[in-house]
């Protein structure tokens, strides 16, 4: 079993520990974005050279780049989804980034996921830990809030534990 598999059963099996943490950080600072396919609903919008147009269906991960650029103007025109993923390696591992586990409440039955959010930069990265994939990084309005707000979450312990 892979560890972070083994890190989503000890957060099943109700025991948080610095291992688990450590692990959890591991996995997701691999940033392996999402390739299934999401219909754009927005407005057309050209990037790299590329226009996607109102309901095309484009990659997760390029969704999720558009919506930050484009929608949320949380990022400026030109950012690149390397550069988005690297804002994501940097908030994972900053020592005073928040680590959350929590059931994420837009699904039904919640999917397991693990949420970064660092209060200085309010970057926010979510880790789907069911999709063994990063499910999106962004700038949450309601800040460590977002995190909080989901079904059943539990924040680590971080700093106590030097992870």
């Amino acid at each position: 079993m892979p560890g972070w598999a083994r890190a989503v059963c000890s957060v099943s099996a109700g025991t948080l520990t610095p291992e688990t943490g450590r692990e959890v950080i591991r996995h997701a600072a691999a940033v392996h974005g999402g390739t299934h396919l999401l219909r754009w609903r927005s407005c057309d919008v050209t990037h790299e050279d590329v226009t996607d147009h109102r309901d095309a269906l484009v990659p997760t991960a390029l969704w999720h780049l558009l919506t930050r650029i484009d929608v949320d103007q949380a990022w400026p025109t030109g950012t690149t989804l390397e550069h988005l993923h690297d804002d994501a390696r940097v908030t994972i591992a900053e020592p005073g980034t928040e680590i959350s586990v929590y059931g994420y409440s837009r699904t039904a039955p919640p999917r397991l996921q693990w949420g970064f959010f660092n209060a200085a930069t309010g970057i926010a990265v979510v880790d789907d830990a069911e999709a063994d994939r990063i499910a999106t990084v962004f700038q949450p309005e309601a800040g460590a809030l977002f995190l909080q707000r989901q079904v059943a979450a539990v924040q680590s312990e971080r700093r106590r534990w030097g992870v």
